[in-house]
């Protein structure tokens, strides 16, 4: 509920309005959590959700409603500051370069829901590292899968960023993937989450997705 307010409520202020801020009285160049705001509250305050949502989106799916919220909320976001950056001549060059730098975030974040869907599932896997010298592996299971990546448990210590190993049991397919997440669950377990580099769809779900439509005409 309250990402759809946010949503909503990322827009344009009247030009008499003032930036609502406790203690800012500089006259308000855009409206953002319901109320006007200036142009540095309004880059502050959406630059860190739009990195609050970058990193919540790495951790946890969303479902069909917290999508199109977010879709809404990134749409709004661009087009304040793509106006603002064309709009406004009063604004000098750091301001410029950081709207422009709000609108490469929101599109990063928009180009990441895009990306397919996560889904629920425990595959049984290998998970590997092959480095000269750190090489081990142990025998674990997703908890999410995507046609880019995977959530799932790990024993090990990894760092985001680097490189490991799948491999599906049954199949014997094999893919990398980099470590983009490490966290701990309720359980106490280290849950990672990886995109593949060089292999999409490891997981055959497009092929699925496919098979499970109906033929024209049923």
């Amino acid at each position: 509920m309250e990402e759809q307010t946010l949503a909503r409520e990322v827009g344009t202020p009247s030009q008499t309005a003032h930036c609502e801020v406790e203690g800012c009285e500089i006259a308000a160049s855009a409206r953002f959590g319901a109320r006007p705001v200036c142009i540095e509250h309004f880059l502050n305050s959406a630059v860190r959700e739009l990195d609050d949502r970058a990193t919540r989106l790495k951790i946890q799916p969303l479902d069909a409603d917290e999508l199109q919220s977010w879709k809404e909320f990134i749409a709004e976001c661009t087009s304040q500051a793509q106006r603002l950056s064309q709009d406004d001549h009063s604004f000098d060059k750091r301001t410029r370069t950081r709207l422009l730098d709000l609108v490469l975030r929101a599109s990063h974040l928009s180009q990441s829901l895009r990306r397919s869907p996560r889904l629920q599932a425990a595959h049984p896997i290998w998970l590997r590292r092959e480095d000269p010298g750190r090489s081990w592996e142990e025998e674990t299971w997703t908890s999410t899968v995507s046609e880019n990546g995977a959530g799932l448990v790990c024993r090990h210590l990894v760092e985001p960023g680097s490189t490991l190993v799948l491999c599906r049991k049954g199949p014997g397919d094999r893919a990398r993937a980099r470590v983009v997440y490490c966290r701990y669950d309720g359980d106490g377990r280290r849950q990672i989450g990886v995109e593949f580099i060089d292999q999409n769809d490891f997981w055959e779900l497009s092929q699925k997705a496919r098979s499970a439509k109906p033929a024209p005409g049923a």
